[in-house]
């Protein structure tokens, strides 16, 4: 088993997208959009059902490494370990599954620590997650269970209040993704309301790939870890739609998928 996105019906995100191009290499004649919809769980069905695997129409741990086989799609997690019930969930999910998660505790520059790590360290990066708290228009990378800074000294979350002290920190990150690049912060409420939305919106300029993260409260543990709970927001850099996104990533190779 290695590292893996979850995804199933009604799912709207870039992540999506790249599944439909790798499930078009086999020959699915999906239009990538980025909405995984009947037509795409069907899709999955027909791969699952030839290569012994439970035709359940979902893409998880067993789905996911075999449609994936031999694209180079790098999964890189980062999680704020400030708060213990991150490292005793996610941190130990995520190495279950054969990641190697980057973990940062409770600190001033959080931000800087994180995006540091993540740059030393990754390349041609499909997806990355980051695991913390957050609300509406923040995600904390370093404060576990704290609230935002009203000082806004620390810069160990990435927030509307204190964005302009980070965008600089932020764009660092354009380095490490590939052509399929997008990132995901799995925290409670961050993409929620006008707020969460122009913060995802300021990220995406920043990175230059598409952001995405949840509208409400988000689950942990377990298959939580790995796919958000409920309806998301993705921002797409230059104001695009996540189909035009999707669209515009380069075909895999025709091939068959073992």
């Amino acid at each position: 088993m290695a590292n893996y996105t979850f995804l199933r019906q009604g799912d709207k995100l870039p992540s999506v997208g790249v599944l439909q191009k790798l499930l078009n290499r086999g020959g699915a004649g999906l239009r990538a959009d980025g909405d995984f919809g009947s037509r795409t769980r069907t899709a999955v069905q027909n791969f699952q059902r030839p290569r012994g695997l439970n035709p359940d129409g979902a893409v998880g741990p067993i789905t996911w490494p075999r449609v994936s086989a031999g694209a180079n799609l790098n999964i890189v997690d980062c999680i704020d370990i400030f708060d213990p019930s991150l490292s005793r969930m996610e941190e130990r999910d995520i190495r279950r599954a054969g990641g190697n998660p980057l973990v940062i505790g409770g600190m001033s520059n959080g931000v800087e620590q994180a995006v540091s790590l993540i740059v030393g360290q990754s390349r041609n990066v499909f997806l990355l997650r980051f695991h913390g708290h957050g609300a509406r228009g923040m995600a904390g990378i370093s404060t576990g269970h704290g609230e935002l800074d009203p000082n806004l000294e620390h810069r160990a979350d990435i927030a509307i209040e204190n964005f302009a002290q980070v965008r600089h920190i932020v764009r660092r990150l354009r380095s490490v993704f590939g052509p399929y690049g997008c990132i995901q912060f799995m925290h409670c409420e961050t993409g929620g309301g006008p707020r969460g939305r122009r913060l995802l919106d300021l990220v995406a300029a920043e990175v230059g790939v598409p952001v995405s993260a949840g509208i409400n409260t988000q689950l942990g543990g377990g298959l939580d870890t790995f796919r958000f709970e409920g309806p998301t927001y993705t921002a797409v850099p230059g104001g695009a739609t996540l189909n035009r996104w999707c669209e515009s990533r380069p075909d895999f190779a025709a091939m068959s998928v073992a």
